[in-house]
This record gives C-alpha cells, structure tokens and sequence, in this order.
C-alpha cells in the first residue's frame, strides 16, 4: 500500500470506549452516535461495541466451534489446507506463511479462513475475479459450517451499520462506503494461538495495524490484546463480555486523508492456555479504487487499489495455490 497519511488526531488515551449502537437506527439518537464514533475513529481507532444486536448464544456458539475445529487432528484440517484454494480460504497451520517475504517468519497461531460464498455460476467467478469464489468447509465438527457462515452473514451487517456511522460522520452520503462491497473482499478468521509457557515469549502477535477498512473482533477471556496511543504506552483491551473489538484499518485512514487513526495493535503471551479470538476484516469490493477524501479532483493524489493490494498482501504473508 502507498505511503499512510500522518495520523492527525491520534490521543494518549489509556483506555478503550464502549459505546452503544443500539440507537443507530433511531433518528433522534443517530447524530450524537455518529459524533461519539467519529470521535473515537479520530483520536483512538480502537472502540467497544455493544448493542449490535448479536447475543451472546451467537458469540458463545461459534467459540464452541472453534475450539471443536482446532482439537481436530492435523490431517483432518489440512484436508482444506489454505493451498488448495485460489481464494486464501481454508486451514492455516502453525507459523505458516507465504514465500515472498523473507522477514516475515510466521505467527503462533492456526485459522480458519472464510469470506462471501459464491456458487461457480457467480458473475464474479464466471469472469475469474481474484479472491472471490466458494469457501472450503471440513467435515467436521457438526453444524460448523452453518454456524460460522451464520456468523459471517450477522457480522458483515454489524460492519455495514458501522461504515454508515463513520461516512455520516465525514459529511459524506450514508452509503459512501457501504456502496464499495458489491464484491466486497470481507473474511472472517477463526484463531487459535498456541499455547506458549515461556516466559522468555513476550508476544503472541507482533505489533502491527490492519490492512483493511476496519476489523470486527471478538476474543475469548483470555486477555492480552493491546493498543499503542500517542504516548507511546500500550493500553489494555481486556475481553468485555458480549461486545465486539471495532478497529480502524490503514485503508480507512488512508481514504480519510489521515484524519481517522489506524492503531498499532498487539497481543501479549499470558502463557498457561490457548487463546482464541475471531476477527472480521471488512475489506471493500476487489475493483475499489481508493483515495484520500478531497484529492477526487486532483489527477496526482496517490491512489491505490483495493485488490491488488490484498492479493499482494496474502501472497506475501500466506501459502497460497497461486505461489
């Protein structure tokens, strides 16, 4: 991706919002709503959300799945191992990764990758457009498949309402984002991390920030999730029951001009048990074009595309069937 615009409003927050969303489609709460997460978009990047409407049976099921999925032997999983599918869907084993990054040596975590499902008579895949197409389902454990697919669907709709909010609260139209995601890139990544006693491992995941226009996370009780302000501290982001992680993506920011904050994020090792979390990324259709808020009328403003980017992106960072 092109070069980030400089963070404008980043804040030494110590610690993570909770707001309440239960009021968006209500006219009379919607504008101090919009105000609140634009706000938190601006000077954190990192929020809480509650009243999305999913309960905790939904959150607390496809936690049960999860872990049902991962307790499954090697063999079984790696029957839709990520390199059996064009599209980077399927089993991510244990500090596996890609083969154009040399640097990168890999994470200590397995997933499950799974995005839009698409029957092979879609346009889109009739016409071969990268990163869309069918998902790779196991076999087991039972109802996984429904359940996380369910989950999938519930989740992309909470993304939907929280991209409205924020491009109400740019002064753009409701669907200035929202209308990117007719071939929309989103995944959903079900995460063990392994189980790591060595108090000499600090990190579960290295500091980074996210690709995309924003994640929707759910974790388990674990803990360790933490959050870099403008002090330079990391800030705890402890599991809050029944609520969903909201976190700003460089390409969000970038589409912002700098004026929203993709936040340096990371996990730390609590050692003792696996930890599992659920990520969402809701990354936009693959033929966006993206560019800074204001730049539309000016042929030089950087650009890049959404795409390409994330092709490159998985290739360098994941086995693929197309390396």
């Amino acid at each position: 991706m092109l070069g980030q615009p400089t963070q404008t409003k980043l804040a030494a927050f110590d610690e993570i919002p909770i707001i309440d969303i239960a009021g968006a489609s209500d006219p009379a709460q919607r504008p101090e709503l919009v105000k609140r997460i634009v706000a938190v978009a601006e000077q954190i990047g990192f929020m809480y959300v509650v009243g999305h409407g999913i309960g905790d049976d939904i959150l607390d099921g496809i936690f049960e799945k999860s872990r049902q999925f991962f307790d499954l032997p090697q063999s079984r999983k790696r029957q839709i191992h990520i390199t059996r599918s064009p599209q980077y869907r399927g089993y991510l084993g244990l500090l596996e990764k890609g083969d154009t990054d040399p640097t990168f040596k890999g994470n200590n975590l397995e997933a499950f990758h799974c995005a839009e499902e698409l029957s092979a008579d879609h346009p889109d895949v009739v016409a071969g457009m990268p990163l869309r197409g069918p998902n790779l389902w196991p076999d087991a454990p039972e109802g996984f498949r429904d359940i996380v697919y369910a989950y999938y669907a519930r989740t992309f709709q909470v993304g939907i309402t929280l991209l409205e909010l924020l491009a109400e609260g740019l002064g753009q139209p409701r669907d200035f984002f929202s209308r990117h995601y007719r071939h929309n890139l989103a995944q959903l990544r079900l995460l063990r991390y392994a189980q790591i006693d060595d108090p000499n491992v600090e990190l579960l995941a290295r500091s980074h920030c996210d690709t995309g226009m924003i994640t929707i996370l759910t974790q388990d009780d674990t803990g360790g999730l933490q959050v870099l302000n403008k002090a330079g501290q990391w800030i705890a982001a402890p599991p809050v029951k029944g609520s969903y992680i909201i976190n700003i993506g460089n390409t969000l920011q970038f589409w912002t001009g700098g004026r929203f904050s993709s936040t340096n994020h990371r996990v730390a090792n609590r050692g003792g048990v696996p930890r599992f979390s659920i990520p969402f990324f809701m990354t936009p259709s693959y033929d966006t074009v993206v560019r800074p808020l204001g730049s539309e009328n000016d042929p030089a403003a950087p650009t890049f595309h959404v795409g390409k980017e994330m092709v490159a992106t998985y290739r360098r960072i994941w086995p693929s069937a197309a390396a």
